[in-house]
């Protein structure tokens, strides 16, 4: 059997069956602190996780609420795996082991955090040299960081060389000198190649080195300038002056880092933003009151899990890889399990010969320290909008935006597709409605449709709009109807989470008679343009969303797309009509005898008014289509084109006499 912890046989337990099986184990296991492990049908971890009492939390993994990432991991559940140990500390340093081995798909993880660069310095070395690298080892070398990106590693290690000559060169080329290189000759470099440098001036340039990069500027700006001042009475000029260039540069440093802060504690401030699965943690270093470092960190694995129990997963991995421990650590919300993280700290430093100094964490409430975690959450705010596609930002509004509608409006599930209709018309010709798709909150304009009226009579809104319904879903449901014998569903098969259109409760009510009629429970909403009110069928006062609401900016959106659409067609229609379409109708005459005509006259009126000798010379027009032209365009009394009238019926008992035969096209343009 296959042994996954690095544990001995006895410690852990092994869990095989269905998930009715587990529960019933489970109840076998102990009340007592503990790690334990989901793994697949095909063995591969799942989900590590640590507990004060194994029993409690697994049994918790079998409740009839579970949220749907929960769901989902339990779904692929083939195993289970416990292994038992002595206390909390253990099991959240075991815990991280483990996830950092298998990477298990449902934790919370540092996002490629195996590939983070360290700034490396190899004190144990004859000739130290400063590094960057992306692995640590056990070699007595001092590892700083990790760094989210290699940029910062590269900045840092750029003011490192304004300040500290140390070498560059490889060990190789080092023992293979013959004589000083460049950077010797220009300050750049003490110059182990030379032979005259001794080794414990050299390894005390690197000791600066080392407490520049554990934030430690005051340090080494007292010992530069002790440094300078025994120069200078040793009257080594030219050496004081080098000295006084590298005091310069680290004040240049410094000076764009101070903040104001209450004492000079080493503090480290996080800072938390989330979207969808990825959390962005932005780590801001405060050394003696001066802020020496910005890093940005993303972790994935994120989807449903608490802010407190991200910012715990990010403090366990990212400090079991630094071996630099401030004296606080202060993050924006409270941490139930934050003693935990004080005792593995203070393991963690132990291990790596930091001494016994605990590292406490904290959530500020009032003053500075408050400010300096909101400054941090600035930082991830910014770092997330940077990294974050535009579109996943989009799907996060979006989101937001449906669940507003949902909670609002009451109804049962999400609104991922609303429909939203629209009519428009001049005194009732030319009539036209539009029907347009937002599917999780972005237009879906391969769904868009449009409907030639063909109702008679006066122009009349409601008639229309219960044309236009009756023609959409009388199609969809023939579609499904077909869709049940073919397993093919057409484009109107799909039906909307909720339908928009616009008006107010006249509209609602003719829009829901239709949906009646058909026998369709679909959730309906009317949208009134003068205080942008909502209004529900059944309901005389309107429903108001808050005006900062994305659900109300989301149906906004949707009317006016609406509208827009509706209106140019309308305006195509009646283009059409009033040049193009006119000349269509005579014989012999097609769109491009029509468009030459319009080009060489202007208009109809225009071309009514010349001879037949002026038409027959337009390009593709001989004299007998030119007498024909003239003929055809004398005044006649217009024809109308309509299907349905209102007469002393309703409109919907015209529809209903229509049949589902000619229902069954409704003829869209």
């Amino acid at each position: 059997m296959e042994r996954p912890f690095s544990h001995e046989p006895e410690a852990w337990v092994g869990l095989v069956g269905d998930r009715h099986e587990l529960a019933e184990k489970i109840r076998e296991c102990p009340e007592s602190p503990g790690v334990y492990a989901f793994r697949g049908i095909d063995g591969k971890v799942l989900y590590v996780g640590k507990a004060k009492n194994l029993r409690n939390r697994l049994r918790s993994y079998f409740a009839s609420d579970l949220t749907p990432k929960t769901e989902a991991l339990m779904s692929k559940v083939a195993r289970l795996e416990t292994i038992i140990v002595g206390s909390e500390a253990e099991a959240l340093l075991l815990e991280l082991n483990l996830i950092k081995k298998h990477r298990p798909e449902y934790n919370i993880r540092l996002r490629d955090d195996k590939h983070y660069p360290y700034i490396r310095v190899g004190v144990m070395d004859p000739w130290p040299r400063v590094t960057l690298v992306r692995r640590r080892q056990r070699d007595g070398a001092r590892y700083f960081g990790p760094y989210a990106r290699a940029q910062s590693a590269r900045e840092t290690l750029a003011v490192l060389r304004r300040i500290f000559p140390y070498r560059t060169c490889t060990d190789p080329a080092l023992a293979q000198a013959t004589r000083p290189c460049l950077d010797y000759h220009i300050g750049r470099c003490m110059g182990p190649c030379t032979g005259d440098l001794d080794s414990a001036a050299y390894k005390s340039m690197i000791d600066e080195v080392v407490k520049f990069l554990e934030g430690r500027h005051g340090e080494v700006k007292s010992r530069l300038e002790r440094r300078m001042r025994d120069y200078a009475e040793a009257m080594e000029f030219e050496k004081a002056a080098r000295v006084r260039d590298q005091i310069r540069a680290l004040e240049d440093v410094t000076r764009k880092q101070l903040i104001s802060v209450p004492d000079w504690k080493d503090r480290d401030l996080i800072g938390l933003a989330r979207s969808r699965d990825t959390a962005f943690v932005a780590l801001l270093t405060v050394r003696e009151g001066k802020l020496v470092g910005k890093e940005g960190f993303v972790l994935q694995g994120a989807a449903e899990e608490s802010d407190a129990q991200v910012l715990e997963a990010f403090i366990v991995q990212y400090y079991s890889s630094s071996k630099v421990f401030p004296h606080e650590i202060l993050v924006p919300v409270e941490i139930p399990s934050s003693k935990d993280l004080e005792a593995f700290l203070k393991n963690e430093r132990r291990a790596q010969g930091g001494g016994e100094r605990a590292t406490r964490i904290r959530t500020p409430k009032r003053g500075r320290l408050k400010e300096l975690v909101i400054m941090a959450m600035d930082n991830a705010r910014n770092m997330m909008e940077g990294e974050v596609p535009r579109e996943e930002r989009e799907y996060a509004a979006n989101r937001k935006a449906m669940e507003d509608l949902r909670d609002f409006l009451g109804l049962e599930r999400l609104p991922r597709r609303i429909e939203g209709y629209d009519i428009s018309n001049l005194t009732g010709k030319q009539a036209v409605a539009s029907m347009v798709v937002i599917t999780d909150g972005k237009p879906d304009k391969s769904q868009y449709r449009k409907f030639r009226m063909k109702i008679e009579g006066k122009p009349n809104d409601f008639a229309m709009m219960q044309e236009a319904l009756w023609r959409r879903f009388r199609k969809g449901l023939a579609e499904r109807e077909e869709a049940k014998k073919s397993g093919k569903p057409g484009k109107f098969a799909v039906f909307p989470d909720l339908i928009m259109v616009d008006g107010g409760k006249g509209q609602v009510s003719a829009a829901q008679e239709v949906l009646e009629e058909l026998g369709l429970d679909i959730p309906l909403v009317g949208l009134a343009k003068r205080n942008e009110e909502l209004f529900l069928p059944g309901r005389s006062e309107p429903v108001e969303l808050p005006r900062d609401s994305g659900g109300l900016f989301l149906v906004m959106r949707l009317r006016d797309e609406a509208h827009r659409f509706a209106v140019s067609y309308h305006r195509a229609l009646r283009g059409k009509e009033a040049t193009q379409s006119v000349l269509e109708k005579i014989p012999g005459v097609g769109p491009k005898r029509a468009r030459e005509l319009l080009r060489a006259f202007g208009d109809v009126e225009a071309i009514r008014q010349k001879s037949p000798g002026e038409i027959a010379g337009v390009k593709g027009i001989g004299p007998q289509l030119a007498t024909t032209i003239l003929e055809a365009l004398r005044p006649a009394a217009s024809m109308g084109n309509s299907h349905f009238s209102q007469g002393s019926t309703s409109v919907l008992e015209s529809l209903k006499r229509a049949g589902g035969t000619r229902l069954r096209d409704p003829d869209l343009l």
